[in-house]
């Protein structure tokens, strides 16, 4: 698909260093648009804009912002005033393991940032440039945390759940429109992260076996967008949430997603 013909020059990526992230940016420069890409580790997005440079031809920006911090998109929108944008996600999560109660007030601001207020006030953006010229793409990102609930992770699935139910609704609302809106809900992801973090022996190769790679994520992602409003990413993960939704309470789902982070 040719994203630049159908959707604009440019397209941004928020949380683009690695992972689903870097995938989106390299999806958007394989369909012929420039990127912006926008995170914490400058170098390395200045790497990655390199290489999409070489390999595709396109151009890059890259933005350097902290999610959590109250003022993070007044860089964001600065660098992509007056360019002809035209395709929007959102990857940026922040999550902290442990009880409410145990958890400082500090960390909890930080995650309303990064997952909720950071998100709507760049969803609103560029939702609104998009409206206007009745051209454009979103895909955003959520996570199996937020169709249940996620104890012991809970602001996580939280904000995934809002990232999921606002992206939701947005589609809904401009079906009939030539913008195309779309969420996409991550299960097990062969992220950096996942695999620094990765057990050894048998969970670990449990967890390799059902884990997608962000290539794939992002391919069905595509695939989807403008045919579905919201698409839960992989067989697996599909299949998994039919028979958890058939076969047991929402009580039950929900300890069973505790039981990955409970101490």
């Amino acid at each position: 698909m040719n994203l630049r013909e159908k959707y604009g020059e440019w397209g941004i990526v928020l949380g683009a260093t690695e992972g689903v992230g870097k995938a989106f940016c390299e999806k958007l420069a394989q369909g012929g648009m420039n990127v912006v890409m926008v995170g914490r580790r400058e170098e390395k997005l200045k790497e990655l804009g390199e290489s999409i440079k070489q390999t595709y031809g396109v151009d890059y920006k890259v933005v350097k912002a902290d999610f959590s911090t109250p003022n993070a998109t007044d860089a964001i929108f600065a660098a992509t005033e007056g360019l002809d944008m035209g395709f929007m996600s959102y990857v940026a999560c922040l999550h902290s393991f442990g009880k409410i109660q145990d958890t400082p007030w500090e960390k909890h601001e930080a995650m309303i940032n990064v997952n909720v207020v950071t998100f709507m006030k760049c969803f609103y953006h560029y939702m609104k440039i998009f409206a206007a010229q009745d051209r454009g793409a979103v895909i955003n990102v959520s996570s199996m945390t937020g169709i249940s609930s996620s104890p012991w992770n809970g602001q996580y699935g939280a904000g995934k759940a809002f990232i999921l139910k606002m992206t939701e609704a947005v589609a809904c609302e401009v079906e009939k429109t030539n913008v195309d809106v779309e969420v996409i809900t991550l299960g097990t992801t062969l992220t950096p992260s996942l695999l620094s973090n990765l057990p050894g022996g048998p969970q670990g190769e449990a967890v390799m076996k059902i884990a997608q790679t962000p290539e794939e994520v992002v391919d069905e992602a595509f695939e989807k967008l403008g045919k579905e409003f919201s698409v839960i990413s992989g067989e697996r993960n599909k299949k998994s949430v039919q028979d958890w939704r058939a076969n047991h309470t929402a009580d039950e789902y929900i300890r069973y997603m505790g039981s990955f982070y409970q101490e």
